[in-house]
């Protein structure tokens, strides 16, 4: 008895110990992380203005090498530089958004992500839900953007102020408000849908920048015809066909401030595959037609001819040949909508993905 009196004492003050023991074990703190990311762009870009007899070819070669510090958990600290040859000297600006021959640091952010938000301040890449008909991908956004997403990722709201977005000196403020909602699953039905409202205050930007959009001379000087307060519209609904990834996309876009019949833009998107692994192919089709004062032809995509006042189509197709690096060929109709001919414009592309 008194053996097993003992042995039962010992059980429980094993017991006891056994308890008081922690039920899990605390994760060390994640170790800084360094990290090193490029992309590259090689093109080729042809245009044919035949109403005018005239032609144009050249290269675009592009580097962009970033470097990300991660010093603790949910806080990241980017660089980013740009290093652009052109075989032309100067680049055309009244079509494209990046320097023919130069290099710089483009991009320069912290970005924290405590619980269900994301904050960022510096120069970074458009933080909101959006098109190139709207914001082209060349241009940062020197500022501060904040976003907050719901338990379970079904909506997002987000705020930003942008100061001098241009890379020639402006000192334009813009202000953005967003809200985004999501249903679906990936892989299978996917639905996006995003309302923005953009406020613009364009400071001392170069009249060159004014490109297609309504001007008044002032003191001899263009200046913008309207202001710049716009809603923005975007649904995307992604599906499989098979395998295949398929997106949908629609954008609509209205310059409140713009006279009636130069106030609306539209952009149509069809794309089927998908790109990053070898074999990979990706078919797209894009159509926009923009009003002349629809939106701010300073910001927005340089892949068209034309930034405002214009309708298009282009096809694109895409292969790609080794991992993360793919070849892309696309063809485009661009008619101003004042006049009736169309100007042909063509890219091929060899680009190697973040």
């Amino acid at each position: 008895m008194r053996r097993a009196a003992l042995l039962l004492a010992g059980l429980l003050a094993s017991g006891r110990a056994v308890a008081q023991e922690p039920q899990f074990f605390e994760e060390p703190p994640p170790k800084p992380k360094l990290s090193l990311r490029w992309d590259f762009l090689g093109r080729y870009d042809g245009v044919d203005h035949f109403q005018y007899g005239e032609s144009l070819r050249r290269g675009r070669f592009e580097l962009r090498p970033e470097i990300d510090f991660d010093p603790i958990d949910r806080l990241r600290i980017g660089v980013r530089a740009v290093f652009d040859y052109g075989t032309e000297k100067d680049a055309y600006p009244f079509v494209d958004n990046y320097m023919s021959r130069g290099a710089s640091v483009e991009r320069y952010y912290v970005l924290w992500t405590p619980a269900s938000f994301a904050l960022r301040a510096g120069a970074f890449g458009m933080p909101l839900f959006s098109t190139e008909m709207l914001w082209d991908r060349d241009i940062q956004t020197p500022g501060a953007a904040g976003a907050w997403e719901s338990p379970g990722g079904a909506w997002t709201l987000s705020a930003a102020g942008f100061y001098g977005p241009q890379r020639d000196g402006d000192a334009s403020r813009i202000a953005a408000g967003q809200v985004v909602w999501r249903a679906g699953e990936e892989g299978r039905l996917r639905l996006e849908a995003g309302a923005s409202y953009w406020s613009y205050d364009l400071r001392d930007l170069k009249t060159v920048y004014i490109r297609e959009n309504s001007y008044v001379l002032v003191n001899g000087q263009a200046r913008y015809a309207s202001a710049f307060h716009v809603a923005d519209l975007l649904v995307r609904v992604r599906f499989p066909l098979g395998n295949v990834p398929v997106l949908v996309s629609l954008d609509g876009i209205r310059n409140f401030s713009a006279p009636e019949g130069k106030r609306l833009a539209f952009e149509g998107v069809l794309a089927v595959g998908r790109l990053g692994t070898p074999g990979d192919w990706r078919a797209t089709y894009v159509y926009q037609y923009v009003k002349r004062d629809a939106l701010v032809g300073a910001y927005n995509s340089d892949d068209w001819w034309w930034h405002t006042w214009f309708e298009g189509h282009r096809v694109t197709m895409a292969v790609t040949i080794l991992p993360r690096v793919y070849l892309q060929g696309s063809f485009s109709l661009n008619r101003r909508l004042d006049q009736t001919y169309w100007i042909n414009r063509y890219f091929v592309d060899l680009v190697k993905m973040f």
